[in-house]
């Protein structure tokens, strides 16, 4: 297998990133139009159709597992590029302070229009009371909502600082290190199924996984999502196997989404039935969600090794912007999907709305106060004006 230069960046990866964070907006925005509403989620009842509760779990089956196996894979790359102290310099302007700030600025909007819909909507209070209890929970803590998964990256970095530190990884036996892992073998993708299928039936009762928005780490959650982080950083130690992966790319993702539907059908379209399987088949469905999200996650990310690995401004562009829109944009779909409750427009044409609305805003104001001003160069690092298109220049 070909090796890539070990510091070398990839373009390939670095959009894909990018895509992992914007398709979670996608996630939300459907959420409000699903079958079987999320708890505290606004719902739209004028709306309802189970191509959303296909796209919710499509994506939530893979695409924040995605980002912290490139995650995992650029935290080692960058660790053995500059060292720990500039590592830990770096870490703390790109993640700590975006979600310190995020925490102060953002999430407070991001949580009004859940609480919003809570009292005026669902609830149905009287207006006076709907207000007061509005202001109260408030100023209440309600969880990080979709910020949980920095605070989640720094544990991931801590972990990580901590084995190099106490060099815990002299104690794996010689021949586990000397055992070449290559996520481009299928049988050894179907071993790491086997093991993320184990962890969830060990630690998750539901089959599928949903976030944990808490200040307090949930052990279930680390070890999860953890699990794709080592897996991010493992392939940095192997990474001439991102060709292996790339070949595979059609094999995987056609897997994957043959899956989906096997599984969408088992657990959305007979959802009343799913309530009462046996211990024993939701073993099989939950080994079944685990190979789902690491050829969906794998099949994804061979794609944008091979069709997508050049150099393009406009892709760019998209990856130096996805770290503010994903930021701001739950403030806006939310508050776009209580909005459209009361108007008579269409509801087929709801959450595309959403998403062009919440888009446009987003990006301009990524453009006009974010791209060339101090905050974007904690976010991205710094980005020269061009008199030029700006995009073209990227």
């Amino acid at each position: 297998m070909m090796t890539l230069p070990q510091h070398k960046r990839i373009n390939g990866l670095d959009a894909l990133r990018a895509i992992a964070m914007l398709l979670g907006i996608i996630l939300h925005a459907s959420i409000a139009y699903k079958m079987y509403p999320n708890p505290t989620w606004p719902s739209d009842n004028q709306f309802h159709t189970l191509f959303f509760d296909g796209t919710y779990m499509l994506l939530h089956s893979f695409r924040m597992q995605l980002f912290y196996i490139v995650a995992g894979f650029f935290a080692r790359m960058l660790y053995l590029k500059i060292g720990e102290t500039a590592f830990i310099k770096h870490r703390f302007k790109r993640i700590v302070l975006p979600f310190t700030g995020s925490l102060i600025f953002i999430l407070p909007l991001s949580i009004a229009p859940f609480l919003y819909y809570k009292y005026f909507i669902a609830d149905k209070l009287p207006p006076a009371e709907a207000w007061a209890a509005f202001r109260v929970q408030f100023f209440h803590w309600n969880g990080m909502a979709h910020l949980w998964f920095l605070y989640y990256l720094l544990l991931f970095y801590m972990a990580m600082l901590l084995v190099k530190r106490t060099r815990l990884i002299q104690y794996i036996p010689s021949f586990i290190k000397r055992f070449s892992i290559n996520f481009g073998s299928l049988g050894q993708l179907l071993i790491f199924t086997v093991i993320l299928g184990g962890i969830q039936v060990i630690f998750f009762r539901e089959a599928i996984v949903e976030v944990s928005t808490g200040i307090l780490p949930k052990i279930s959650h680390f070890i999860y999502y953890g699990f794709f982080f080592v897996i991010g950083y493992l392939l940095h130690r192997n990474n001439g196997q991102l060709n292996e992966i790339a070949r595979h790319t059609w094999l995987y993702l056609l897997t994957g989404l043959l899956l989906s539907v096997i599984l969408f059908v088992f657990l959305i379209v007979y959802k009343e039935q799913a309530s009462v399987y046996t211990s024993y088949v939701l073993w099989i469905i939950k080994l079944g969600l685990a190979m789902q999200t690491l050829f969906l996650a794998f099949g994804t990310m061979g794609f944008f090794l091979k069709y997508l690995n050049g150099e393009n401004p406009a892709l760019k562009y998209i990856a130096d912007a996805s770290y503010w829109l994903y930021l701001v944009h739950l403030s806006l779909v939310a508050s776009l999907q209580v909005f459209f409750l009361y108007t008579n427009v269409p509801g087929w044409s709801r959450f595309w709305l959403v998403l062009l609305i919440t888009g446009s805003i987003a990006m301009a104001t990524y453009n006009w106060f974010i791209r060339h001003t101090f905050i974007g160069d904690i976010l991205h690092g710094p980005r020269k004006r061009s008199n030029k298109n700006t995009l073209a220049k990227g």
